[in-house]
């Protein structure tokens, strides 16, 4: 069973160290194995949630959208954040319903009433469980991978027919063409950035005529018959 990343934002320190005491023993007791990230402000928050390799390992959010954290939702989704979204909340007014509504967020729950919040919680857990992650499975000489897209950085072209996928697990070589990996991941957010590199437009974190840094800080070389197309592509994405 893979770990679920569930983040907590709320301003009030004592409610958020309440409620994710609350989460922890929860998956304790249904034995799911998680992480938790506790965030007292929505700049931190956005600060990571900024991040594709970060946001893409959240599972779910659950979300104080008061006092400063009005626009978290709707940030984190233009950021590509398609996971779960809860908000949980004392404030009652009609607005911040209407911002859950508009974010896709699975439910709004009013602070104070614990079994609803356990139910709810509960129902968010079995539904980041069953939500569909895309992977590439990758065997070579005997060995199998399979590896999820959004933590994929890049493919790099090797010597004998090889390539090498850089991702946040480490790396691994298996035998393709960038040819043939353009084509198999082809509407999925890949694009060459030189005849030997294939990026993940999720991880570049800036761009120039002769590199992309990527979130890892790592760099890999652009080709200059590439630039313009991976700048667009980029430009696009950015904009999702």
């Amino acid at each position: 069973m893979d770990v679920l990343r569930i983040v907590i934002c709320d301003t009030d320190p004592v409610e958020l160290e309440r409620y994710a005491a609350l989460c922890r023993a929860i998956c304790e007791r249904k034995q799911i194995p998680a992480v938790f990230t506790t965030f007292p402000s929505s700049e931190a928050l956005l600060f990571q949630m900024m991040h594709p390799v970060f946001s893409a390992a959240v599972s779910i959010l659950v979300l104080e959208p008061f006092n400063g954290c009005e626009i978290v939702a709707e940030s984190v989704r233009g950021f590509g954040y398609d996971g779960i979204i809860l908000y949980h909340s004392r404030v009652t007014d009609k607005r911040y319903f209407y911002q859950a509504f508009d974010a896709g967020a699975y439910n709004y729950i009013e602070k104070g009433g614990q079994a609803r919040f356990e139910a709810v919680f509960e129902g968010a857990l079995k539904a980041a469980r069953e939500l569909e992650r895309q992977y590439i499975a990758l065997r070579f000489a005997g060995e199998y991978r399979q590896i999820d897209l959004r933590d994929i950085y890049y493919f790099e072209a090797s010597m004998n027919h090889m390539v090498c996928v850089w991702y946040t697990g480490g790396s691994f070589l298996f035998r393709s063409n960038m040819s043939e990996l353009e084509a198999r991941l082809q509407g999925r957010n890949f694009i060459r950035a030189h005849r030997s590199f294939l990026v993940s437009l999720g991880a570049i974190r800036r761009l120039s005529f002769e590199q992309a840094t990527l979130i890892d800080g790592k760099s890999i070389p652009v080709g200059r018959g590439y630039y313009a197309a991976l700048k667009d592509a980029l430009d696009k994405w950015s904009r999702i």
